[in-house]
């Protein structure tokens, strides 16, 4: 190929990133996809790698044009967080990036690449990695981290270091997200001595799979043993019955992709990859005054979206239930106060007003 060629490839694969949706070469010389062309253009313009020569550097990076980005949503999944770095993976390309805390892309490629320049970062004293306890942050369907951006704000101004956990919650199906939950736990570091939990929705179901894909009864397997404390915020921990209303419909399906379905016609198969957690976990759960609706649709009450049966989880070692609303609890200080109240002391209040859930009964 040609140096014009290669330059056009360049162009076209660069110009692929930043749409953030991927899409062939349309190269004739090449009939893979733009990740595998550019990974050939990095090699042979950059690395300069023979057979019989080593490597200095993984392959699959490209130049990079250090550049803004909106941090990854809907199109992006974290699966490694170091002091706010983040290396993600496109949802459509499988490709990855490295952004900084300030959301510029420091590096693109593959995963070994970006995990190479954060290495370097982390040693060049350009990153400080997390250590001590830490809180990862869980958003739900259709939301991106930024929906969890005061309660990170009130989280760390009160002592906390916060992990917020990006995931493209339309484009994979629930057990993909839980699968790069477990990648950004395990590279959290051996400074990091506990982690606690703070989910909001559907986050809280990608959290519970996670603790199932961690755990084995039959083997004795055991989760993480930095795991704390939990808090679920608006959890359908016993499905959706606004996602199985909503099933048949095909705008529904195309906007919230699998795990719409997995919230609601497919839940009981989901709900057996679902872990009841083993350490401390408390639930904050919406419902109107007096036990009346506030969706007609749902069966008693509820906070719009989920009801509080559906929030429900036996064995949780307190419910906080207020007149919340779904989408918008998580900006409410009365349940920021909660949250730390509970990350800090195991209840929501008070061990006075502590309402726990009974465990579920043995079989």
């Amino acid at each position: 190929m040609g140096p014009i060629p290669l330059i056009i490839c360049v162009i076209a694969c660069h110009l692929c990133h930043i749409s953030g949706a991927g899409r062939h070469c349309n190269n004739k010389e090449h009939n893979t996809t733009c990740l595998e062309c550019r990974q050939v253009v990095f090699v042979s313009t950059y690395q300069g790698t023979q057979e019989n020569e080593p490597e200095r550097q993984p392959r699959g990076g490209m130049w990079n044009l250090a550049m803004p980005t909106r941090g990854g949503q809907q199109f992006w999944t974290d699966v490694r967080n170091s002091g706010g770095w983040r290396v993600q993976r496109n949802s459509v390309t499988g490709h990855h990036r490295l952004i900084d805390a300030g959301n510029v892309r420091r590096a693109w490629g593959s995963r070994e690449h970006c995990e190479h320049q954060l290495n370097q970062a982390v040693e060049n004293g350009q990153v400080t990695r997390y250590s001590g306890k830490v809180v990862v942050l869980l958003h739900g369907l259709l939301r991106s981290r930024r929906s969890l951006s005061d309660l990170d704000a009130f989280l760390s101004e009160n002592g906390y270091q916060v992990v917020p956990f990006e995931y493209a919650s339309t484009r994979d199906p629930i057990s993909v997200h839980a699968a790069s939950l477990r990648q950004l736990i395990d590279e959290l570091g051996p400074d990091v001595t506990e982690i606690n939990f703070v989910g909001h929705s559907m986050g809280n179901i990608v959290l519970r799979h996670y603790l199932q894909d961690t755990t084995d009864s039959v083997t004795g397997r055991q989760g993480d043993p930095r795991i704390g404390r939990i808090v679920m915020l608006g959890p359908p921990n016993q499905g959706s019955g606004m996602a199985k209303i909503l099933q048949n419909s095909f705008l529904y399906a195309v906007i919230t992709g699998a795990p719409g379905a997995e919230l609601g016609e497919t839940f009981d198969s989901l709900a057996e990859s679902l872990a009841i957690p083993n350490t401390e976990f408390g639930i904050v759960a919406g419902a109107q005054p007096d036990g009346r609706r506030g969706n007609p649709l749902i069966g008693g009450p509820d906070d719009l979206t989920v009801s509080l049966e559906e929030a429900r989880l036996a064995g949780a070692d307190d419910l906080y239930v207020r007149p919340l609303l779904h989408s918008t609890m998580m900006y409410q200080p009365e349940v920021m106060d909660a949250t730390l109240s509970f990350l800090n002391n195991g209840y929501f209040v008070s061990e006075q007003e502590r309402i726990r859930i009974p465990d579920a009964p043995q079989r």
